[in-house]
């Protein structure tokens, strides 16, 4: 399995080489088939996602339910920077993003569901600050510890 765009098959030219290692593995591939495209999921597949991510998450999450989320986040993930070509379509990728990052910042705030302000939170991370950077410093964080630990240390 691998990823592509449009009409292309990412690594058709490869497996169409005439060595005997291609020759064996295409001998392998589905006789009618051997190229298949998976389309991006409806609102419908993402239902049953989130189905099984509530399943997956219950252990941490016991009152979970992502299911009654499913219109908002298919809404959020269909986001034109998220589906320039206006598919109707969900990229599996961006739902795991979403419901991950929306249960991390849940299970730090020791919330036993997640709820509309992390997704909301989450699903503007993935579309309207998308192209943020983060400038990660080790040096300028150790001279904000120290500061604060003076501070603390040291009250007016």
């Amino acid at each position: 399995m691998t990823a592509g765009r449009g009409a292309a098959i990412p690594l058709k030219d490869v497996f169409d080489q005439p060595e005997t290692m291609w020759l064996q593995f295409r001998h392998r591939l589905d006789r009618v088939h051997p190229y298949c495209r998976v389309v991006n999921h409806t609102e419908a597949e993402v239902r049953d996602s989130l189905l099984a991510l509530e399943q997956i998450y219950r252990p941490s999450f016991p009152e979970l339910n992502l299911r009654q989320w499913t219109g908002s986040i298919y809404t959020w993930l269909t986001h034109p920077l998220l589906d320039p070509q206006k598919s109707g379509r969900v990229l599996m990728d961006h739902v795991m993003k979403l419901v991950t990052t929306a249960l991390e910042w849940s299970y730090v705030e020791a919330e036993v569901d997640v709820g509309p302000k992390h997704l909301e939170a989450a699903a503007e991370q993935l579309t309207l600050r998308r192209d943020v950077i983060h400038i990660v410093d080790g040096i300028e964080q150790k001279k904000e510890e120290q500061i604060s630990e003076a501070q603390e240390q040291n009250p007016k």
